[in-house]
């Protein structure tokens, strides 16, 4: 398996993360949670390195300034790219068309929200590119948690406001407009509100210790937060 996989942050800062939050959480909360996940995804991309040798690992980090805050989160195999662009849907083209002009690799790009992410999903992922054109992982607010392709296609980011929660229907469309067959990975959920933070408390709560122990894909950082917040509440 060969690709470039490319990790997109915003600093985990007050000020930065995980704002819609703050209805329940305080803001030091919001942090700590967005640093937990972030070191959960970190373990499991490198361990994604450590079985398929040809994984180059990028992190499209946000704010430009912030790339030291990312030090002691991800490790430091994950090349760094700033995010560079004026709304979300240029970011995510350039850190696309970055990382495939470091590695001329297929790419994957992957939002920093999503702690049950199995590493299992980047091996469908990148066999559905071997027969399709664009890989899609849907969000179940209606955006995306991963996007791969070949190489990186323009087109898909030129409307206005990506990032909505209509951005995955959007996305469809104009990958049918160039008649691009589409490969879709099993839909997950991220935590960007309050309620989907108790879902991912629930699914947690639900993964017996024997399975904990020994799974790879169990967000370990993000669950010692998530009862960290909740023994306060």
């Amino acid at each position: 398996m060969q690709a470039a996989v490319i990790l997109m942050s915003r600093a985990a800062t007050s000020d930065q993360t995980k704002t819609r939050l703050e209805s329940h959480l305080k803001k030091d909360e919001c942090t700590e949670l967005h640093q937990a996940v972030l070191k959960d995804l970190n373990f499991k991309l490198l361990n994604l390195k450590k079985n398929y040798s040809k994984i180059d690992l990028y992190l499209s980090f946000n704010p430009g300034e912030s790339e030291l805050l990312f030090s002691e989160i991800v490790d430091a195999q994950f090349t760094r790219i700033s995010q560079q662009g004026k709304n979300l849907g240029e970011k995510v083209f350039n850190a696309l068309n970055d990382a495939y002009q470091l590695s001329n690799l297929p790419v994957i790009i992957m939002d920093s929200n999503i702690p049950l992410l199995d590493i299992n999903i980047f091996t469908e992922a990148l066999a559905g590119l071997k027969e399709r054109d664009l890989v899609i992982g849907p969000a179940a607010d209606g955006g995306c948690y991963l996007i791969g392709m070949k190489e990186p296609k323009k087109f898909i980011y030129d409307f206005k406001d990506w990032g909505n929660s209509d951005i995955l229907c959007r996305t469809i469309k104009e990958a049918s407009k160039e008649k691009l067959k589409v490969h879709f990975l099993p839909e997950m959920s991220d935590i960007a509100t309050f309620k989907e933070l108790l879902q991912l408390r629930s699914k947690l709560k639900k993964i017996k210790l024997k399975n904990r122990e020994m799974n790879a894909n169990y967000p370990e950082n993000t669950s010692v937060v998530i009862e960290k917040i909740f023994a306060y509440k």
